[in-house]
């Protein structure tokens, strides 16, 4: 079992369940100014910790919107990071052509085989057009060979800025009909952006930390659904502006578990303790992985010297929909003398979908004293049933790519992955969540 905080003549670990993940945020900064109004701590004195650095956006927003200084350790700030920049841009470029600085940024990601010197050789082409290089791109997807242009520029790279037109040309028309979270998910999937993501990350956590980024700029944009794509980038402009001050080094710190070996603060915050966040939701079907979980989890609690904040979200934001969570299973392993329960939610003894877990009950008293026994572990990985869409064998039409057949699908984690082969464009491995195709007839497997 996991011991709690060394200090074991001292205050008990304090676990918030907060009801939902935007208020998680919003209990740890008050918390934190509280401490600080009162001169009971220092700013440096704080670490707020959590499983990967997408949990950090709600965070960072709670601390702006208090106006209190925070600093990250080895991460950049949410919109600093190089994935939100460079699908940011994207959509900066959709809604204004003219961005220069934006197409800069994204015409070589993913990668298109254009190179620096193809670069140079649209950016002259655009010049002595006297239009900018997003125009010429439109102009290249409307006209394709035919444009005045297409001469002006190297063969080698002319067919891939044609394509590439297409896409930009496609993703300009539909932005008047899309919302901001459906734009986005369309350039995603049609450059194939988190495939490239999984090739172009080092190992299998940088993976696992930048697919959990975009995820949470996905995420971000449902909140704009009734708004259009200029108040969206008006806002992120905002946001990143207050992003680029610079850090105080007597502020909070925000930071991973993964980070924070070695270090240790006098007051400690490890929020996101849910199942599928800590432990990690691709680490639960493998004991070594969930080892590893644990092992990250009494890291954390280890760096508290004097407090220890547990926290939670009774429900958590997927893309337009709230769904419920499970406290992790990782709180069991704490022994019941060590905890007291705070704020809006106590623990009571009944099951969810037979998960096995004890609840945590909006009707339980906050002082009652729980029986973390009560606990127990689920023995496979939770998730809901989902019966895939997508079966071999079945022709589907893509609006860029289209007409294919699947050659293969599956549910992994609730998201159905299909791969499917198209007449035109080859092999594309896609997440049905994201993807929009059009069936044409169903799979020779299909009942």
């Amino acid at each position: 079992e996991l011991q709690a905080a060394r200090n074991l003549q001292g205050p008990k670990i304090i676990l918030h369940t907060a009801y939902d993940d935007r208020d998680e945020g919003i209990f740890v900064v008050d918390t934190i100014r509280r401490l600080l109004d009162h001169g009971k701590a220092a700013g440096s004195d704080f670490a707020v910790m959590y499983r990967t650095n997408a949990q950090s956006r709600l965070i960072e927003e709670a601390f702006l919107k208090a106006g209190i200084d925070y600093r990250l350790v080895g991460a950049q700030r949410f919109y600093g990071r190089r994935e939100i920049k460079d699908l940011i841009a994207y959509l900066r470029l959709v809604h204004n052509p003219d961005d220069a600085v934006s197409f800069s940024r994204i015409i070589n990601v993913p990668k298109r085989g254009i190179g620096d010197v193809g670069l140079q050789s649209i950016l002259l082409s655009a010049q002595k057009a006297q239009i900018s290089p997003g125009r010429l791109l439109l102009s290249l997807g409307l006209e394709k060979e035919k444009s005045a242009l297409a001469d002006s520029l190297p063969s080698r790279i002319l067919p891939k800025l044609i394509y590439f037109g297409e896409q930009f040309l496609y993703w300009s028309e539909a932005k008047e009909e899309l919302s901001v979270a459906e734009l986005l998910d369309t350039i995603i999937e049609s450059i194939e952006y988190e495939n490239y993501l999984e090739e172009d990350s080092v190992n299998r956590d940088t993976s696992i930390d930048r697919l959990a980024n975009v995820h949470e700029l996905r995420r971000l944009t449902y909140e704009y659904k009734d708004s259009g794509l200029d108040t969206f980038l008006e806002n992120m402009a905002l946001v990143s502006d207050q992003d680029t001050l610079p850090e105080n080094t007597e502020a909070p710190t925000l930071l991973t578990l993964h980070a924070a070996k070695g270090l240790e603060f006098p007051i400690v915050f490890i929020v996101g303790m849910d199942q599928d966040l800590l432990p990690h939701s691709r680490s639960i079907s493998e004991p070594e992985e969930l080892a590893e979980e644990r092992r990250l989890f009494y890291v954390g609690i280890t760096r508290a010297k004097d407090q220890l904040y547990l926290t939670r979200a009774e429900r958590r934001s997927f893309f337009g929909t709230t769904s419920t969570t499970l406290p992790s299973e990782f709180l069991a392993d704490i022994p019941s003398d060590f905890i007291e329960v705070a704020g809006k939610a106590g623990i009571t003894r009944h099951h969810h979908r037979n998960t096995g877990y004890a609840q945590f009950d909006n009707n339980a008293r906050a002082t009652r004293s729980p029986s973390w026994l009560d606990f127990s572990r689920p023995e496979t990985r939770r998730q809901p049933e989902v019966d895939p869409i997508y079966h071999i064998g079945m022709r589907v039409h893509h609006a860029l790519w289209g007409e294919g057949v699947v050659i293969n699908s599956f549910v992994d984690d609730g998201e159905e992955a299909v791969d499917i082969e198209f007449k035109e464009t080859g092999l594309k491995k896609v997440l049905a969540s994201i993807v929009k195709l059009e069936i044409l007839s169903e799979g020779e497997n299909h009942v």
